[in-house]
C-alpha cells in the first residue's frame, strides 16, 4: 500500500499518533526477519496496512489520549486532516472519513466525548460527522448542528 504525502504531517503533529503508527506497521510486518537463514531481509516501506485502517488505528489513540493531549497538539491533528478533507483526493477523504472521522464517533461507547474538541474540528470534518449521523439515523446533538 502507499502511504499519501500528507501522512508524514499528520504523523509530525503528534508523538502520541507516531507512536502508534510505527507500532502498528511493525506488528504488521511481523514476518521473519530473514527469507533465508543468516540473511537479513530488507523491510519494504510500502508493506503498510490499508490507509483507512491506518487512520482507524490512530483515531483510536487520539480519543485514548485527547484529555491529556494540548489543545494546540489536537488542533494541530485535526488541522492536517481537514486540509485533507477540504482539499485531498477522493479516496483520502474517504479515507479519514471513514478512518479517523468515523472512529472518533463511534468512540463514545469508549468514553469519548466529541464535544470536548467538537470547536477544533474543522468546518468539512464536521459536516461529514453530521452527515456520518444522518447516515446512521442518528440525530446529531445541539452542539452538533451546523449554524
Amino acid at each position: 500500500m502507499s502511504t499519501p504525502p500528507w501522512w508524514g504531517e499528520l504523523l509530525d503533529t503528534s508523538q502520541v499518533l507516531s507512536d502508534r503508527d510505527r507500532a502498528e506497521v511493525d506488528e504488521w510486518r511481523d514476518e521473519p526477519e530473514t527469507d533465508e537463514p543468516g540473511v537479513p531481509r530488507e523491510p519494504d516501506e510500502g508493506d503498510v496496512p490499508p490507509l483507512t485502517a491506518r487512520l482507524g488505528m490512530l483515531s483510536r489513540a487520539f480519543t485514548d489520549n485527547a484529555p491529556m493531549m494540548s489543545s494546540e497538539e489536537r488542533r494541530r491533528i485535526l488541522g492536517v486532516l481537514e486540509h485533507v478533507m477540504a482539499a485531498g483526493s477522493h479516496k483520502d477523504r474517504t479515507a479519514v472519513g471513514t478512518g479517523f472521522l468515523e472512529g472518533m464517533l463511534t468512540g463514545w461507547d469508549r468514553g469519548f466525548d466529541l464535544h470536548s474538541v467538537w470547536d477544533e474540528l474543522g468546518p468539512e470534518s464536521q459536516s461529514f460527522c453530521r452527515s456520518l449521523n444522518e447516515f446512521w439515523g442518528i440525530e446529531s446533538p445541539d452542539g452538533m448542528r451546523s449554524v
